[in-house]
């Protein structure tokens, strides 16, 4: 009997939640099939404390900083300088690291450790690079590595790359984002309203750094809907409006259960009916995967707006609802809050619009997908240089 053969490889991920947890996921995923993994972060807190919780081996590198500044980015002096040394004059740790960890394989995650390691990758040699892209709208960092470095590219929501990169890209596949095994497996049957012999069950989710202006609005909201609704309400403020917005929540004599941030996510998905949050590409992939539907606000400051795609995805399956954070007021909130839970029907069809088994088998389908560019094996170019 032929043993499988296993590989080394390094996910290069770091910075916020959207890009630690696919990571994780897929890495966790790996490793539990005989694969040398090592995740490259940055080493900030979150980062820490999330890759700390579990037994995964991770290498932490310190990032440059480059501001995002829409197209005037790179015109900005320290962003150029910043840019070009990640580009160009590859730190020797970098460069050490991937000599002694020997890869077959690079996933790039985002983040600045995807920059840093996946450009010091030498084409020549065995390893191979794989963009993997979370959000509707690729950014522009890896557009530049699928032209440059890549052999493959994966989007973790549909069309997130264009038709240019598609052209110089052979290998793009839409296969969803990782999402963690525990969250998969929350998958419930959607409870049906109006039922007067249950409270509907409200979880506001602000992400790891927390959304101010739905923490903001959320309070009042839910008390215009409480003189109609019996509510039970779970409100994941972040660590800088708790103080606050638990205070809030007293002061309107609204029984809400508020904390800074959830530690265990699937849990507070199997207890809510309906989640109102941010639209990050994380956010919208477990919604996927576990059936929730949702009231979504986009973060306005995306780059290239890429929130609002995000959430495109699911409202245009009719399984979400869309506020923009300009229009975002409390009497709109509880409106669209209360037409989900009063119109006949429409809380459950949303439900299962919201499922996409896409999102519960990504995390096979691209390990099964990387598997398949290692064995295909590097293109060496003639030229080292990004066109």
């Amino acid at each position: 009997m032929n043993q499988k053969k296993t590989y080394s490889i390094i996910i290069a991920a770091g910075g916020t939640g959207g890009h630690i947890f696919p990571a994780l996921a897929i890495g966790k995923y790996f490793k539990a099939n005989g694969h040398r993994v090592i995740i490259a972060g940055t080493g900030n807190d979150l980062e820490r404390k999330i890759f700390g919780q579990n037994d995964i081996e991770v290498k932490y590198f310190k990032a440059r900083k480059i501001e995002r500044k829409g197209l005037m980015t790179f015109f900005d002096p320290i962003n150029y300088q910043n840019f070009y040394k990640t580009i160009f004059k590859h730190d020797a740790e970098v460069i050490n690291f991937l000599k002694d960890f020997e890869p077959d394989l690079v996933i790039g995650m985002g983040g600045y450790p995807s920059l840093s390691i996946c450009s010091a990758v030498d084409r020549s040699d065995k390893t191979v690079v794989v963009i993997h892209e979370q959000n509707a709208k690729a950014g522009l960092v890896n557009r530049m590595l699928s032209y440059w470095k890549a052999l493959g590219v994966i989007e973790g929501l549909p069309n997130g790359f264009g038709r240019i990169t598609k052209f110089f890209v052979d290998d793009c596949v839409f296969l969803g984002n990782p999402v963690r095994q525990e969250i998969v497996d929350t998958r419930k049957l959607p409870r049906e309203f109006p039922d007067n012999s249950k409270k509907p069950r409200i979880l506001i989710v602000g992400g790891s750094q927390g959304a101010r202006s739905i923490n903001n609005t959320v309070p009042k909201a839910m008390h215009l809907l409480s003189q109609k609704i019996d509510l039970e309400i779970r409100h994941d403020t972040g660590k800088a409006d708790y103080k606050e917005i638990k205070k809030i929540y007293e002061e309107l004599n609204i029984n809400a259960t508020v904390s800074e941030f959830i530690n265990d996510i699937s849990e507070a998905y199997g207890w809510s009916d309906l989640v109102i949050a941010r639209a990050g590409a994380l956010t919208v992939s477990e919604l996927s995967a576990v059936g929730l539907p949702s009231i979504l606000i986009p973060y306005p400051h995306a780059t290239d707006n890429h929130q609002f795609y995000n959430a495109k995805f699911l409202v245009d399956k009719q399984a979400a609802e869309m506020i923009l954070d300009q229009d975002l007021d409390p009497d709109k909130l509880a409106i669209k809050v209360e037409s989900f839970l009063l119109e006949k029907d429409k809380l459950k069809n949303a439900s299962i619009a919201a499922y996409d088994k896409t999102f519960v088998l990504a995390t096979e389908k691209i390990s099964d997908y990387c598997i398949r560019i290692i064995e295909k094996g590097p293109i060496v170019l003639s030229s080292e240089s990004p066109h």
